[in-house]
């Protein structure tokens, strides 16, 4: 059957080099695996990289049974700017002229947010009869008003008053929502206006689609090399991703300053973003803090490995539920220091897969960092817990398995 997956700010494969596939990459070339054509709408700009992958609304064969469609919008530079806004605005109508041309689909699976793709992608299932679902990932707008100062959220709500009432059309709409969490979908359901249906509303988490028994294979210290500063003798307390949004590595930082005395504990950061140079900055001096910049497969690998622990650095109010950092640390087999609440922490603190640490609070940090530095047999059994939970809940081919299982039920050729 036809099927649709509607989805920008991933990896392409084809386009993004050894990037890991993410949830709706994997999830398109599962389904393309089960002989279904499918087409993944996505595009032309690369967020990751923050350049095109090309400049116009193109049509490519990528693998058998699965090829992209790209969508014209602008370049941006921040993650929260008016260029962005405007790419969102750009992509939504290029998709409304470009799906025109389109054979009907069985079913349409799209990705929210963006909150315009999502609403054009349901006027266009509302009209051809299509069943189109929509995936919450991000609580957009609210997300957007919680990033303002306190003091501007008011007036901040009544100017993005046109997304919220698109939002709403938008989950009012769909056929189903699915999410990544139990808070998300009670989300949108909410924002819907709408009870739950045991049929069309479901929860798929992300788990964790890389390949962490491959990337860990091979000698540590020689992967190390490239990566310098980093000491495998030492307790490593590691963050690994993106240094934007609801990062808060200010608090790490400020707790890596209160334990720069504790000769036998480092904290590794890995990753960049926009906010890189206020981090390195802030940072300077304490020699129990290393930036590693951007690491490859194996480079990852190779720091999982010499890991104490994992740090799940959220800033205060971040609206995070279930994310992927939670379940790659968990496939590699490490503890989790984290600081959001609600799904993860009861996850964390019922599965005894880590410790959690308040928000903007670096003694609290601090003090959990050193509970878990000084106890061997409690980072072992965490470290046990959390694979044996990622395998036996959140492996990739179970979610993605049954994701892909409920596309087929409701798909209507």
């Amino acid at each position: 059957m036809q099927v649709w997956v509607i989805t920008v700010g991933e990896p392409l494969p084809g386009y993004s080099g050894d990037d890991r596939q993410l949830r709706s990459g994997y999830l398109a070339q599962l389904l393309a695996a089960r002989g279904h054509q499918v087409t993944w709408w996505t595009s032309c700009f690369d967020h990751f990289r923050r350049k095109h992958f090309t400049l116009r609304s193109e049509r490519v064969e990528v693998a058998p049974n699965l090829r992209l469609q790209f969508l014209k919008g602008c370049a941006y530079r921040r993650n929260v700017s008016l260029a962005r806004q405007l790419n969102h605005w750009q992509i939504s109508r290029d998709f409304r002229r470009v799906a025109a041309s389109y054979r009907r689909p069985a079913v349409i699976l799209c990705s929210f947010p963006t909150i315009e793709l999502a609403r054009e992608s349901i006027r266009f299932g509302q009209a051809r009869g299509v069943p189109t679902f929509l995936d919450i990932r991000d609580l957009w707008p609210d997300e957007m008003v919680d990033r303002l100062p306190h003091g501007a959220r008011g007036i901040g709500r009544i100017l993005l008053s046109p997304l919220f009432g698109s939002a709403h059309r938008a989950l009012k709409g769909a056929s189903g929502l699915i999410a990544i969490s139990e808070r998300f979908l009670n989300w949108g359901l909410e924002f819907a206006g709408r009870d739950r249906s045991a049929e069309r509303d479901r929860v798929f988490p992300i788990g964790y689609t890389g390949n962490a028994a491959q990337s860990n294979a091979g000698t540590a210290e020689l992967r190390l090399a490239p990566v310098g500063g980093v000491n495998p003798q030492k307790r490593i307390f590691w963050f690994a991703g993106t240094f934007v949004g609801n990062i808060d590595l200010g608090t790490v930082i400020e707790a890596a300053r209160r334990l720069q005395d504790r000769q036998d504990i480092q904290f590794v950061l890995t990753g960049s973003g926009e906010r890189s140079d206020e981090w390195h900055s802030q940072a300077r001096g304490l020699a129990n803090v290393v930036f590693t910049g951007w690491a490859d497969g194996a480079q990852l690998g190779a720091l999982s490995s010499v890991a104490w622990a994992g740090l799940g650095a959220y800033r205060k109010g971040a609206k995070m539920s279930l994310p992927n950092k939670l379940f790659e640390y968990m496939s590699r087999g490490l503890p989790i220091v984290i600081s959001l609440e609600g799904d993860t922490r009861d996850l964390v603190l019922n599965r005894n897969i880590g410790l959690p640490y308040e928000a903007g609070d670096p003694a609290s940090l601090a003090s959990v960092v050193e509970r878990l530095a000084d106890d061997a047999d409690l980072q072992r059994i965490m470290s046990a817990n959390a694979a044996c939970v990622h395998d036996e809940q959140f492996s990739p081919r179970r979610i993605y398995g049954e994701y892909a299982d409920f596309l087929e039920l409701h798909a209507r050729p």
